[in-house]
């Protein structure tokens, strides 16, 4: 039994593999565990942009991708490996000439360390747990003494083609037939006569061993004279057989109960 009538789930990715939803996941794992510099995505006009922090920078911009061989034959399906690059921009390496390596704020060494701790190993659902490629010495600007250097992350997911949603209808109404003869009652012959559509509506659903005899004692051949729709009970004359609209006939059959579950019901209901 349900404690509230089922309306239906509807089920979506709990990341959109998508390219600025991957690179949202990243920016906000590095803020999470890198706190000393500021962390933002690259800018769309780098040429306005300035390093204000007083330590640095690290902004994080997708690079591309590769696409594998195909996996199947029926449907677009690829390996698709990403690469994501962070540029870090330091107003040192983290000590002065001849001083202590280990120096006395973060620099650029100390934070690409931080930056590949904190991304090596990430997951984003959906994807395969990021790594790091490479690491290089991109330039130090001499006028505003910043040093700048990229690490570049790859990880691997599966790209799959568009597919239209699947037009199925939704679920109305379902019937459950008992047919293991635990339940079953037997009815004897009762005069039932077809109306203009060559139908009869018994008065019981889940039925079988339907036996109809027509006037003059001719036992009638289900599949020939009539058909049985077991589930609703209905006997439907045969086009071409030997029964005719307004005929009354002699109908004898067995029935069992039937569980029915309709949209909006907290659980199925029995008829016997």
């Amino acid at each position: 039994m349900l404690d509230a009538p089922w309306n239906g789930l509807t089920f979506t990715p709990p990341t959109a593999i998508d390219i600025a939803t991957i690179e949202d996941a990243i920016v906000s794992q590095l803020q999470s565990q890198i706190n000393s510099i500021e962390i933002a995505h690259y800018p769309d006009r780098p040429e306005t942009w300035r390093l204000t922090h007083r330590v640095g920078a690290a902004l994080v911009m997708y690079k591309g991708a590769q696409y594998g061989d195909l996996l199947d034959t029926a449907a677009i399906i690829q390996e698709r490996k990403l690469e994501f690059e962070v540029s870090i921009m330091m107003r040192d390496l983290g000590w002065a000439v001849g001083g202590d390596p280990s120096g006395t704020s973060p620099g650029a060494y100390a934070i690409i360390e931080s930056i590949r701790t904190a991304l090596t190993g990430y997951l984003i659902p959906g994807c395969r747990k990021i790594y790091p490629l490479r690491e290089k010495f991109i330039k130090r600007d001499k006028q505003g003494g910043v040093w700048t250097y990229s690490s570049t992350f790859a990880f691997s997911t599966v790209a799959v083609e568009a597919s239209p949603a699947e037009d199925f209808p939704l679920f109305i109404k379902g019937i459950a037939l008992e047919e293991g003869g635990q339940t079953s009652v037997t009815v004897g012959a009762a005069a039932y006569t077809f109306n203009s559509n060559l139908q009869v509506q018994l008065p019981h659903g889940n039925v079988f061993a339907v036996s109809i005899t027509a006037p003059g004692g001719l036992l009638l051949v289900q599949g020939t004279d009539f058909s049985v729709d077991r589930a609703d009970g209905i006997i439907t004359a045969i086009p071409g057989g030997a029964i005719s609209a307004g005929e009354t006939v002699q109908i004898a059959y067995t029935y069992a109960e039937m569980a029915i579950a309709a949209a909006g019901q907290s659980e199925p209901t029995n008829q016997a």
